[in-house]
């Protein structure tokens, strides 16, 4: 890393420590959508490419107004205390004052877009966290079922990322804890529950954790929970198809019978006006 950016990262940690609860919730974000990099880290990226954008665009500003023509702007003031104000802005200070306000918006969008994105990628990890949820939890039944210990099942689903997507990636982080770290497999299992971003797979690590605390009956609970995501997955499908069909009868009614009834209207009252 360069010097200069080693130096504005230390002010960057310098300013979240100043104010850790300002950042508390893109810390969170940045955990829950496994970006797989720091606080500190992601706030420096921001600042240089919030920056870079900005400059980027003024720059070009700057340029397209220097070599467009612009005419002098002049200004009316009124003179209420006699003093002598400049007949015009000097269109040079005019650019360089738009190309700075440019500046100014283009860098802070660029901030606020990067402060969200976090968040955006936490959205899209949670409903595909959800969308396969139940896929994962009837191949831990199955897996149980035939004898398999609960890390050898976590380690199974966390290999077939190809299969089960973003909840191998979240059972991952407890093979991780378990492998690497040291952690229990309870501990994993509520870091688990503290840093994922779907609600429904914090419930159900949640129970699990109590059935495993408690010596309860894991497979009599994975055959319960394997039978509600089922008819929950089957609700969602139907409410989906009922809306797409709600969908589909509006674009029919307004695109295609709409018209046809109009033209078929107008055709009718042509004629009834040429016999008349």
């Amino acid at each position: 890393m360069l010097p200069g950016c080693t130096q504005i990262r230390h002010l960057v940690r310098r300013w979240v420590k100043r104010d850790p609860v300002r950042y508390r919730s893109l810390r969170e974000d940045l955990v829950a959508a496994n970006m797989g990099v720091t606080l500190d880290r992601y706030l420096l990226r921001t600042f240089l490419v919030s920056g870079l954008f900005g400059t980027f665009w003024a720059i070009a500003a700057f340029l397209a107004m220097h070599l467009a023509v612009l005419p002098q702007v002049s200004v009316g003031i009124y003179n209420i205390f006699s003093i002598r104000p400049p007949a015009f802005v000097p269109t040079d200070a005019l650019q360089i004052a738009v190309s700075v306000l440019i500046f100014v918006l283009t860098a802070y969008a660029a901030y606020i877009f990067f402060l969200r994105y976090p968040s955006l990628v936490k959205k899209n990890r949670t409903t595909r966290i959800n969308l396969l949820l139940h896929h994962a939890v009837a191949y831990m039944y199955a897996m149980r079922q035939g004898g398999a210990e609960m890390m050898a099942v976590f380690r199974a689903i966390s290999g077939s990322s190809s299969v089960y997507g973003e909840v191998a990636h979240e059972f991952r982080r407890v093979v991780r804890d378990a492998d690497y770290f040291g952690y229990d497999v309870i501990t994993a299992l509520r870091h688990l529950q503290e840093t994922t971003p779907s609600e429904k797979l914090q419930e159900f690590v949640q129970d699990l954790v109590s059935v495993v605390e408690s010596g309860g009956d894991m497979l009599a609970f994975l055959e319960t929970r394997v039978r509600t995501y089922q008819e929950e997955a089957r609700f969602e499908q139907k409410t989906f198809l009922s809306t797409l069909q709600l969908v589909a009868e509006a674009y029919v009614t307004l695109f295609v019978a709409g018209p046809l009834f109009i033209i078929i209207v107008m055709v009718v009252m042509g004629f009834v006006s040429s016999t008349s």
